[in-house]
C-alpha cells in the first residue's frame, strides 16, 4: 500500500531555476551508459532522446515501452548498488531523495530534483549539458514545448469556478469503507496538477503534503468530486464501493462524481503530465457542478 505515498510525495512549483551541471561531475566525453534510478528520469531522457545511453534503471519504469529490456537496479529507495556497479556505467543520474548513495559510487554522478516540475523542466537543461550541444538543443526544445502545454491550461479554466476536489494517493482498497487514506496536500504536484485543470485541493487547507484523513475528515472537507489513484490491476467497482460507505453527506457520492485513475502516469511528474492534467480536465467537464 505505501509505495505509492514514496511515489506522490512530491511537491510542484512552476519555475525555472538556473541550468547548472554540479562541479563533482567531471565527464572528458558525453556520456555513453547511465543509469538512471527513477521513472522519470528515465522519461526525461527518451524524450531528450538518449534512451539508447540507458543501461540500467528503476524497477517502477514501464514506459516507454522500450524500457522494459533495460536491466533493472532497484527502487527508489532499494537501489542495488553492486547492480549498478556489475553494469559498468560512465554516468548515474540520481534525484534528490537517493543523493546520498554519490559516497559510495565510484563513477560519476549527476543529481537532479525530481521532487518538482520545475526540478523537472530545469533537469532537461542539466542533462543536456552533460551529453553536450546538440542535446543540450535537443532539451531546451523538449522542455519548452512541455511547458507551453502545461501553460496552455490556463486559458482553459478563465472565467470558471475552481471544482473542490479530494485526491486519494493510496489507501486501504476492497474494505467496503475508507480506511488508512492518505490524499494529496498542500503544494504536492497533484495538488498543482488539479489547479491546473482547472479544480481547486479540498485537502490544502490541512497544510500537510501527504495528510491521512479519516471516513469523517473526507465528510468534513466535502468535496464535490473525488480522484481515486488506484495503479495496479484494480476493480473499479470495489472502488467506488468503498467511497460510497462515505453516504451523501459527500457531493462527490451523492452526485457520482467519483473517477479512478489507474495510469501510471498520475505519479510520474515529466513528459506525459500534461496527459494527466487533460485527464482531469475531462473528469470536470463530464460534470454538472
Amino acid at each position: 500500500m505505501y509505495r505509492l505515498i514514496c511515489l506522490f510525495l512530491v511537491v510542484v512549483c512552476f519555475g525555472c531555476a538556473p541550468s547548472t551541471v554540479p562541479p563533482d561531475v567531471v565527464l572528458g566525453t558525453p556520456p555513453q551508459r547511465v543509469i538512471s534510478t527513477l521513472p522519470s528520469i528515465t522519461e526525461v531522457l527518451f524524450d531528450i532522446g538518449l534512451g539508447d545511453r540507458i543501461i540500467g534503471d528503476s524497477a517502477f519504469t514501464k514506459y516507454p515501452p522500450e524500457a522494459a529490456g533495460i536491466a533493472k537496479i532497484g527502487g527508489l529507495y532499494d537501489i542495488n548498488r553492486e547492480r549498478i556497479i556489475s553494469l559498468k556505467p560512465d554516468l548515474v543520474i540520481l534525484s534528490v531523495e537517493n543523493a546520498s548513495l554519490r559516497q559510495s559510487l565510484s563513477v560519476p554522478v549527476l543529481t537532479v530534483d525530481h521532487t518538482t516540475l520545475s526540478g523537472v523542466l530545469n533537469s532537461y537543461l542539466i542533462i543536456g549539458e552533460v551529453f553536450g550541444s546538440d542535446a543540450l538543443a535537443v532539451a531546451r526544445r523538449k522542455r519548452q514545448e512541455l511547458l507551453d502545454k502545461l501553460n496552455a491550461f490556463e486559458a482553459r479554466k478563465e472565467g470558471k469556478e475552481p471544482i473542490r476536489t479530494l485526491i486519494s494517493i493510496d489507501r486501504s482498497y476492497g474494505t467496503g469503507r475508507i480506511q488508512h487514506l492518505f490524499v494529496a496536500g498542500e503544494d504536492s504536484f497533484l495538488s498543482e496538477v488539479v489547479t491546473k485543470a482547472g479544480g481547486e485541493n479540498a485537502a490544502a487547507s490541512i497544510g500537510l503534503l501527504a495528510p491521512m484523513l479519516s471516513a469523517e475528515g473526507v465528510i468534513h472537507l466535502a468535496p464535490d468530486v473525488i480522484i481515486d489513484i488506484q495503479i495496479g490491476g484494480i476493480d473499479p467497482a470495489k472502488s467506488l464501493a468503498d467511497w460510497q460507505s462515505l453516504g451523501n453527506s459527500v457531493p462527490a457520492v451523492r452526485h457520482r462524481r467519483i473517477f479512478v485513475l489507474t495510469d501510471d502516469f498520475a505519479s510520474i511528474p515529466g513528459p506525459r503530465t500534461p496527459i494527466l492534467v487533460e485527464k482531469i480536465v475531462r473528469y470536470f467537464e463530464s460534470t454538472e457542478l
